[in-house]
């Protein structure tokens, strides 16, 4: 029982580094590794082969993860690119960037003290739409090896993030 942690999520998984992947073949390699050392079949094995299956799994675990969601696939594409995102240094300079985002707060808070299901239904579909024109940016810019550009797309989609998660613990969504 053996697995290299060397090796990137992508390599794990035997598919291409790439913002779009095929989730079939993610999905039934996971699978495949699940069944090979999920800790279920290493009840009578020893404490040792336990710990492996444990860590192995959890390896496992997270790269699938990472992988299905575009936001932590976008930020491991970096690291991968050896371009490390700081959580604690995440910060955007773009002033125009900045008041949309002082703006979207506002809209946000308004909204919710309303309480108004139409507007609450249209601010959320306008969040989920300037993550995807952000998801789309980074592709663009990672598939061009602009790994700057791609990094700041990724900051901005952190602030999307942020907002949409506050609105719909506000709002109870």
């Amino acid at each position: 029982m053996t697995i290299n942690f060397n090796q990137n999520y992508f390599q794990l998984f035997e598919i291409e580094p790439s913002f779009v992947i095929d989730f079939y073949s993610l999905e039934k390699k996971y699978f495949e590794l699940q069944k090979k050392f999920h800790p279920d079949k290493y009840v009578n094995s020893t404490d040792y082969e336990k710990r492996l299956s444990l860590q192995i799994t959890s390896y496992v675990n997270e790269a699938y993860e990472t992988l299905m969601n575009d936001f932590l696939k976008s930020m491991y594409l970096l690291k991968i690119e050896g371009y490390e995102l700081d959580d604690q240094n995440n910060t955007i300079s773009d002033p125009i960037f900045l008041m949309n985002q002082m703006e979207l707060r506002e809209e946000s808070e308004n909204i919710t003290s309303k309480k108004n299901t139409d507007d609450i239904k249209r601010f959320t579909l306008k969040i989920e739409s300037l993550k995807k024109e952000c998801l789309s940016d980074f592709e663009k810019y990672y598939n061009e090896k602009n790994f700057d550009d791609a990094s700041k797309k990724v900051k901005e989609m952190k602030f999307y993030i942020s907002i949409e998660d506050d609105f719909k613990k506000d709002n109870l969504l």
